[in-house]
């Protein structure tokens, strides 16, 4: 089969298409025909050597959707020509963690899909069945592939942990990104007013048109004083942090006293300077937010398929382009997902 193989840790160009053996599915495992990958940042930062859990050669890429030709030994629920669509990380669903339902927290069995498991930027992956969700018959590949890390990353955010509330003020930083367009879109469905900050006035159109009621653009990333001044001085009640490290400062700023920072993304890898006085005073919430559950990811597909959340796949690009993708999205050059398609096996 092709596949993009990373044998060593860095840029872009170190993602190439070869020629590899097709996997076997084992006991609790499915062999899917890749359709569709998205290309998330996360793979970025895997690429560079920044996920420690990671080692080459790799195949990356943890927003797959395809189709069950071969299913392992002993594995029941499944059948060759099922619909499935991966979770970010696995979860063993009978520790202490699953059983209350944070299942993103498992330590049990907590394997990645490009990291310790093999990823979707091929023609073929195994993937234990425990970590995928049945994708509706009538849901486009490319849109499958990047529901669990868009829109269901933006529910396990918004509604898992902030728990946003009708009416209250939402900052998404990142915002043009794919998670930060689902999130737009979920805070709307939910009732809340959206602020979401993006670097360019280019990606203006796509945040107005997924539903935001107020758009900054910052070159410079100092969009605190903007965000308190377009809430009349009280800031904001929750505030969605894709980017991280580059930006926590400026979102601190922005809190409302009784504020919830969800930080779900940390672009550059880097670390922050905290002034706890800030956090006492306004008795501020910082939530950390991971991985999609499965109930996550059956809620998103749900509602992709009833049109209530429009997803953003920007375009679709051949496999063997797979390097190109991740220079433009390092270049912020995308508005929304790239996908790449693997050719027909």
């Amino acid at each position: 089969m092709e596949a993009v193989v990373l044998r060593q840790f860095g840029s872009a160009e170190n993602l190439r298409l070869e020629t590899v053996p097709v996997p076997r599915p084992g006991k609790g495992e499915v062999l899917l025909k890749v359709h569709a990958c998205g290309v998330c940042y996360h793979d970025v930062i895997n690429r560079r050597g920044n996920l420690p859990r990671t080692h080459v050669p790799a195949i990356l890429g943890h927003e797959a959707a395809g189709e069950v030709v071969e299913v392992g030994p002993d594995t029941v629920g499944w059948k060759v020509g099922d619909r499935a669509a991966t979770l970010q990380r696995m979860s063993c669903g009978e520790c202490a963690l699953c059983l209350s339902g944070r299942n993103s927290l498992c330590k049990t069995d907590n394997r990645f899909f490009g990291e310790e498991l093999q990823g979707g930027y091929a023609q073929f992956m195994v993937a234990p069945v425990r970590g995928l969700g049945r994708v509706p018959s009538d849901l486009p590949w490319a849109v499958a592939a990047t529901v669990c890390c868009t829109l269901g990353t933006a529910v396990h955010t918004l509604r898992t942990r902030a728990k946003v509330k009708a009416g209250e003020t939402v900052l998404i930083t990142g915002a043009s990104g794919g998670v930060g367009l689902a999130a737009v879109q979920l805070a709307k469905v939910d009732g809340a007013r959206v602020i979401a900050i993006t670097s360019g006035e280019a990606k203006v159109a796509a945040l107005k048109e997924a539903g935001a009621d107020e758009v900054i653009v910052s070159r410079g990333l100092d969009f605190g004083s903007e965000a308190r001044k377009r809430t009349q001085g009280q800031g904001v009640d929750v505030a969605v942090e894709i980017v991280g490290s580059a930006t926590f400062d400026q979102t601190l700023k922005a809190m409302a006293p009784g504020g919830r920072v969800v930080v779900v993304g940390n672009l550059e890898s880097g670390v922050v300077n905290l002034n706890p006085g800030l956090v006492i005073v306004k008795e501020l919430e910082i939530l950390g937010a991971y991985a999609t559950t499965r109930e996550e990811l059956d809620e998103s597909l749900r509602l992709t398929a009833k049109g209530l959340i429009r997803p953003f796949v920007s375009e679709e690009v051949a496999l063997a382009d797979a390097s190109r993708a991740h220079f433009r999205l390092e270049n912020r050059e995308v508005a929304g997902r790239l996908v790449l398609v693997p050719p027909a096996a």
